[in-house]
C-alpha cells in the first residue's frame, strides 16, 4: 500500500491464492506477509518492479528485494511523497523543507537524469502521482485538476478533478486502463476517467480513506482507519467501487 506509516517499516499483504489464479475471480482473504524494515520514516510505496519495490521517506529512497532487504539507493532533500517505477525509470514526487514541490525521476543506476517543478500551493499535506507509459499524472489540489505531464515534463494538459481539495491526497493508477485513477481525498476514494474528466464512481463509505492501490488486475485496494491505531484494507470492485472484501 502506498501512503504514510508512522514507523519506519513496510507492510506486504497477500491475498488468497483464489485472487492469484484468476483475474475475474474476487479475492476470499487477506493475510499479512511480512514486514520489512527500511530505513526512515515512509510516506509512499511503488509498484512490484522485477522482484523489488521503492520506498519513498524522508530524504530519499529504499530499495526492498524479494528476501526482504532494504538499502538506500537515492538520497536527497526533501520528503517523498510519490514513487513509481516505468520501464525501469523511478519517477518522485517531492516536497521539499520550503514547501516546494518537484518531480524527481532517477535512472535505472539511481542517477539524477531529469526534474521539473510542480506548482502546487498546498505546503505540508500529502500528495502523489500516477505513471502510465505515456504520462505522469499529478493532483494540483487549488485549482482541482489532475496535470497530465510528458514523461519528459511538458505540461500536456489539466483535467478537472472536482473532488480534489487542499488536504491530504493519494492517487494510483490502472495497470490495464491508462485512462483511469483512482483519488483518495478526504473522505472520499473516487475512480476518475481522466481522458474525459468524468467521475466513474465514487464512495464515502469508508472511515478516513486513505492509501490507494491497484494490482495487476485492476482490483482496487484502500486502506482507511487514519494514520493511528491499526489501519484495515478494503478491496473494492474496479468497476462499482463497492467494497467485497475488507481485512
Amino acid at each position: 500500500m502506498t501512503g504514510k506509516h508512522r514507523q519506519s517499516e513496510v507492510i506486504l499483504r497477500q491475498s488468497d491464492r483464489l485472487m492469484i489464479l484468476s483475474s475475474q475471480a474476487p479475492p476470499t482473504s487477506m493475510r499479512l506477509k511480512r514486514r520489512v524494515s527500511v530505513s526512515r520514516e515512509c510516506y509512499s510505496v511503488s509498484q512490484d518492479y522485477g522482484g523489488q519495490v521503492y520506498v519513498g521517506g524522508i530524504d530519499g529512497v529504499d530499495r526492498v528485494t524479494c528476501d526482504s532487504q532494504s538499502s538506500r539507493v537515492i538520497s536527497l532533500d526533501g520528503v517523498v511523497c510519490g514513487v513509481s517505477v516505468n520501464d525501469g525509470v523511478i519517477y518522485t514526487l517531492v516536497n521539499k523543507s520550503d514547501s516546494s514541490w518537484s518531480v524527481r525521476v532517477y535512472g535505472s543506476k539511481y542517477q539524477l537524469i531529469l526534474s521539473w517543478r510542480h506548482n502546487e500551493d498546498s505546503k505540508d499535506d500529502m500528495n502523489q502521482l500516477a505513471v502510465s507509459k505515456v504520462s505522469v499524472l499529478v493532483p494540483h489540489r487549488n485549482s482541482k485538476t489532475i496535470i497530465q505531464y510528458s514523461l519528459t515534463g511538458e505540461v500536456e494538459r489539466r483535467i478537472p478533478c472536482l473532488i480534489l481539495m487542499g488536504k491530504n491526497t493519494w492517487m494510483c493508477g490502472m495497470s490495464s486502463h491508462r485512462d483511469i485513477v483512482v483519488v483518495s481525498c478526504d473522505s472520499k476514494v473516487s475512480c476518475i476517467d481522466v481522458s474525459t474528466g468524468h467521475c466513474v464512481w465514487s464512495t464515502d463509505s469508508l472511515e478516513k480513506p486513505s492509501a490507494v492501490c491497484s494490482d495487476d488486475a485492476d482490483r482496487v485496494y484502500a486502506a482507511f482507519g487514519g494514520w493511528s491505531g491499526t489501519t484495515q484494507i478494503s478491496v473494492l470492485d474496479r468497476d462499482t467501487g463497492k467494497s467485497v472484501l475488507t481485512s
